[in-house]
């Protein structure tokens, strides 16, 4: 992913975060913590995601659902609407039972290949026009009315780590704006240690998803230590990542820890299961909604 984050971030200051990353990672912290405090939080929140790019995740999320539910978690779902359509019956109940649903465009961005036998990424917003990002975002906040009657507040690009320019995302919430959605999730770790957790910069509310404590500015995502093969980690380093991001989020005392998670990678993986009850005990669980009422 930093092979296409490294292209489509070319703001001079944020290689200068990535190298104080390097340098200075606990004032990077201390800064985070100053910017929470600034944007209004007092506590800590966590936040868990759930993007269920594939139709692997539809045979898989209520079970995760329903051990989330019995840690004291409140998932959020973000499912393209191709796939909200197809797992119509499974994302309802859901839906009934308390979730959230945040918009994640309309048209699907993951196919299998049979002759890798491994699902590969498409339809990345930066390599498509402009009008037809917005006629997926577009549609699928239409898809999510209509299949689960829900006004979506929320949203998080496809594959957004590859689209993180200031006009990018200037564009995107001004596709959000119009929609009147109160929030976007779609940047990566650094634009939570530059601008803070929550901030307005781009038009609308962003959420930054957080990093590793090891790393800050690279995500912790289910795909690189429990699908990914050739990266070199594992289960096992996702749960130590996690256990030293809770130890470091323990001494700021303030922040939020908005972490996502694809279904189909954890489903058995205890070593998530665990690293979400570190994260619960330690936070707060909350929703995007319930955090942006009581910061607000």
């Amino acid at each position: 992913m930093w092979g296409k984050i490294n292209k489509a971030v070319s703001d001079p200051v944020w290689l200068a975060y990535r190298l104080r990353a390097l340098l200075d990672r606990r004032g990077l912290w201390r800064r985070y913590a100053s910017l929470a405090g600034k944007a209004g939080l007092q506590r800590l929140y966590f936040i868990l995601s759930l993007d269920c790019d594939t139709v692997d995740d539809i045979a898989v999320v209520s079970e995760v659902h329903a051990r989330l539910l019995d840690l004291g978690v409140k998932p959020v779902y973000a499912v393209p609407g191709e796939l909200l359509r197809k797992g119509a019956k499974v994302y309802r109940g859901l839906m009934e039972s308390g979730a959230e649903f945040i918009n994640h465009g309309f048209t699907e961005h993951m196919y299998f290949d049979a002759r890798r036998g491994a699902y590969e990424s498409c339809f990345f917003y930066d390599r498509l026009p402009r009008e037809q990002v917005r006629q997926d975002i577009l549609a699928g906040d239409a898809c999510l009315r209509e299949v689960l009657g829900v006004v979506p507040q929320g949203f998080r690009a496809p594959h957004f780590g590859a689209f993180q320019k200031p006009e990018q995302l200037r564009f995107l919430h001004g596709v959000l704006k119009e929609l009147d959605y109160r929030f976007s999730t779609s940047t990566m770790p650094f634009y939570s240690f530059r601008h803070g957790p929550v901030f307005s910069r781009f038009g609308i509310r962003e959420i930054p998803v957080s990093g590793r404590d090891s790393s800050p500015l690279n995500i912790l995502d289910s795909w690189t230590f429990f699908a990914a093969s050739g990266h070199g980690f594992s289960p096992g380093d996702y749960f130590r990542e996690g256990e030293a991001a809770a130890d470091n989020y323990r001494h700021l005392g303030v922040g939020l820890l908005n972490y996502y998670v694809d279904p189909s990678h954890v489903h058995q993986q205890e070593a998530f299961y665990q690293t979400v009850d570190n994260w619960r005990r330690l936070a707060r669980p909350v929703n995007y909604r319930e955090f942006l009422e009581e910061i607000s």
